[in-house]
């Protein structure tokens, strides 16, 4: 197929809400080298193409991809072209390409086909075609029944460690590698005594999972801070001078179980006690186990969680002592999680960032407290809403909205003035009609107390 008939097929996919019709389209064409091209430049998460600003496409080309378009995007991948020369070619090639062509090249170059479909979609239409990492994710407690979990024999409660996760695999012969969790690898040169130590205290054949966090001057950096260090050493920086990494770990699993959809049966207090005995072997200042307790009730699993949460911690983790390890969602590790839902006053619409799918368009509301000292934007909920503010957007101003969020954040250096939510989202995609008045920051602070004290 050409670039334009390969646009008409994601267009098609695009136009179905069933993943099964989906699934079906892309199939029919998998066999199709270009169609399987397309994919991969799309859907592989260690692909990327650094531009913020795509330049649009063109109304007069009439050409489809040839070579040299996709060697434009091997030079983006690879980062030879950037800044203005990637803008520049990029623009003068959608003046070549047919409308379809130019909308294709725009969608690779964003990673985002607009059709409603990923890597586990177009890996069932072809085995392994995009690469994927395994990880089991935590379920919430509004998936599963802990009630009905084993509490007298006693379940695990682990802190959410607020830092940046990384797997860290000892290879046979003393190789130490470590990857974020998209699969990125992390330069070594900043942590040659983390590797080191790994080999040391670590058993070789293993993959850990963890959290790096940052320790300046005897504390922990805030978890911006040291995600901002940790970026900074995945860039090929180096820590700054009495800096000290630390990596808080929680599980070990063989290499060869780390495969997609692979699983390992011992269960999870097995593999605590593993770690738990490497760790005494040996001494190291970088690694050490996830804070964990025994907890034999719900009420002592919340009164963890409750304890971390006014410490200005993230909560905290339960995990059942038979719990497996499998790539995918666990209903054996549950997550405990602090929501409250607060009335703010819509102030201002702001339109999606420049080179996003949402440019021009409402990307999010600007959204205030009563007293006007906590001040977020908060994303537009869905698309049907996203079309009526569009067409209706003074309906919206000074609208009260239900926002939830997981926490107050403080003034920071970014946004001086005002308080701010983390993680804040629309609970509908409306705004209310019985209520006037938003709620004052205080307000909202007593909110979060209430829901701790519950906790």
């Amino acid at each position: 197929m050409n670039s334009d008939e390969i646009f008409d097929v994601i267009d098609q996919v695009a136009s179905t809400t069933k993943k099964t019709e989906k699934e079906a389209i892309i199939k029919r064409h998998i066999d199709d080298d270009d169609f399987r091209r397309v994919l991969f430049v799309s859907l592989d998460p260690l692909i990327t193409y650094g531009m913020q600003k795509v330049p649009a496409p063109s109304n007069k080309g009439t050409s489809t991809f040839n070579e040299d378009v996709w060697v434009l995007i091997d030079k983006l991948a690879r980062r030879e072209l950037t800044g203005n020369d990637a803008f520049t070619q990029v623009a003068d090639t959608m003046l070549e390409l047919s409308p379809k062509s130019g909308e294709l090249l725009k969608r690779i170059i964003r990673k985002d086909l607009r059709a409603g479909f990923g890597a586990s979609t177009a890996n069932k239409a072809s085995k392994g075609l995009i690469r994927t990492f395994p990880y089991m994710r935590c379920s919430l407690t509004s998936k599963v029944d802990i009630s009905k979990w084993d509490w007298g024999q006693g379940i695990l409660s682990q802190e959410k460690a607020d830092g940046m996760f990384a797997n860290v695999d000892h290879e046979h012969g003393g190789i130490v590698k470590v990857t974020s969790r998209q699969g990125t690898e992390y330069p070594l040169g900043a942590l040659k005594t983390f590797t080191e130590e790994i080999r040391t205290r670590i058993p070789s054949g293993y993959q850990l999972h963890g959290e790096f966090l940052v320790e300046r001057d005897g504390k922990i950096l805030p978890r911006a801070e040291s995600n901002g260090v940790m970026n900074h050493i995945q860039s090929g920086g180096q820590f700054n001078e009495g800096d000290l990494l630390r990596y808080f770990v929680w599980d070990a699993i063989p290499l060869e179980s780390v495969v997609p959809k692979g699983e390992y049966k011992f269960g999870y207090q097995f593999r605590l006690k593993s770690i738990i005995k490497w760790l005494a072997a040996a001494d190291g200042k970088h690694v050490e186990l996830i804070p964990t307790r025994l907890v034999k009730s719900q009420r002592e699993a919340f009164k963890h969680y409750a304890e971390l949460l006014k410490q200005g911690k993230e909560g905290t983790i339960i995990k059942r002592p038979d719990a497996i390890w499998k790539d995918g969602t666990s209903k054996h590790q549950v997550k405990l999680k602090l929501e409250v839902d607060v009335d703010l006053r819509v102030t201002d619409i702001v339109p999606g960032r420049e080179g996003t799918k949402n440019e021009g368009r409402p990307g999010s509301l600007t959204c205030v407290t009563s007293c006007g000292e906590l001040l977020v934007d908060v994303a537009v909920k869905n698309e049907k809403m996203r079309d009526h503010v569009e067409a209706h957007p003074s309906e919206w101003i000074d609208k009260i909205i239900v926002v939830r969020a997981n926490d107050i954040l403080d003034p920071s250096d970014s946004n001086a003035e005002y308080h701010s939510l983390f993680l804040p989202r629309m609970v509908e995609a409306a705004y209310r009609t019985d209520k006037e008045e938003a709620d004052s920051l205080q307000q909202v602070r007593d909110q979060f107390e209430s829901a701790i004290e519950a906790a």
